[in-house]
């Protein structure tokens, strides 16, 4: 397959490039703000750069792994969260319809309120925050443009090797690193899920033609949040990432306490029997950091 992937600079982006090269299809990556050896330079908000860039691929398939996804940002700035999480892939789908490719979206089970999770892809979504919004707007959007075709997988608490190391076993290994106590929600549930699976997930999809909402996530779907930090802990601590004999290094509060501008949904976990029955798959376990840290 020949594939155009949009966010390759990113956590996810760069797992889904190195699967899909590993896998022997041709792709191409972009980045926007982060400069990356291989990646090409695309900003979605330039029509006919995009334009431009679909018809020098020709993709069999467009992968968007690209977005504003930082969650209290967004709740600060909307329009900016409608125009990147919304307004700009509903566009590119639009692109995708007229040259004839598919089209792969990544979204989130932050679409859901997250009173009444785990969720499964036919539970009926809540958003709750300005970032869920824009991305549930998109879902809705896109299938409509592209007639129920699209891939959307949703993903949750995704962790990995990541060249901006903004992700969470980042946070924590540095926090370590440094003396420093993470305050931590400890009613927050969901899947750590390991970006690697992901991929591998969503590119055996692209490859069965497969449409329509997939979870592809973590196996620990009720995981609390305090109880991934431990696992991180506990794991570089094996590893030698981080002193033995260091303060535990969290604090455990409520959301609430936290005050942050945006709300979070407390149990935004995804169930996976979907994913598991077409492509079955042990997933990486969260204290699994051998060869990535």
């Amino acid at each position: 397959m020949r594939i155009l992937l949009i966010g390759g600079s990113g956590l996810v982006g760069s797992h889904i490039l190195a699967e899909a090269a590993a896998r022997g299809h041709s792709v191409t990556g972009t980045y926007r703000n982060f400069p990356t050896p291989g990646l090409a330079h695309l900003d979605l908000a330039d029509a006919d750069a995009t334009r431009q860039m679909l018809a020098a691929t020709r993709p069999d398939w467009v992968v968007h792994a690209a977005g504003w996804t930082w969650v209290d940002g967004c709740e600060k700035d909307s329009a900016r969260s409608d125009r990147e999480n919304c307004e700009q892939p509903v566009r590119l789908a639009q692109l995708c319809r007229e040259q004839c490719c598919r089209f792969a979206y990544v979204s989130t089970t932050y679409v859901f309120d997250g009173r009444a999770g785990p969720y499964g892809e036919t539970d009926q979504p809540n958003p709750i925050n300005v970032y869920a919004k824009s991305k549930w707007a998109a879902e809705q959007q896109i299938q409509s443009v592209l007639g129920g075709q699209a891939l959307i997988p949703r993903v949750i608490c995704v962790w990995g090797r990541e060249a901006q190391q903004k992700n969470f076993m980042y946070q924590t290994v540095k926090a370590l690193r440094e003396g420093r106590t993470m305050r931590l929600p400890a009613d927050q549930l969901g899947n750590p899920t390991w970006a690697g699976d992901i991929a591998w997930w969503l590119l055996g999809l692209m490859e069965l033609g497969e449409a329509g909402i997939w979870n592809l996530a973590g196996d620990q779907e009720n995981c609390p949040r305090v109880e991934w930090f431990c696992a991180i802990r506990d794991a570089a601590r094996t590893l030698g990432l981080v002193p033995v004999g260091s303060a535990s290094g969290y604090e455990a509060m409520t959301t609430a306490e936290l005050n942050q501008p945006a709300q979070r949904p407390l149990h935004s976990g995804a169930r996976i029997q979907h994913i598991q029955q077409r492509l079955p798959r042990q997933p990486r376990s969260p204290a699994s950091l051998a060869g990535i840290l």
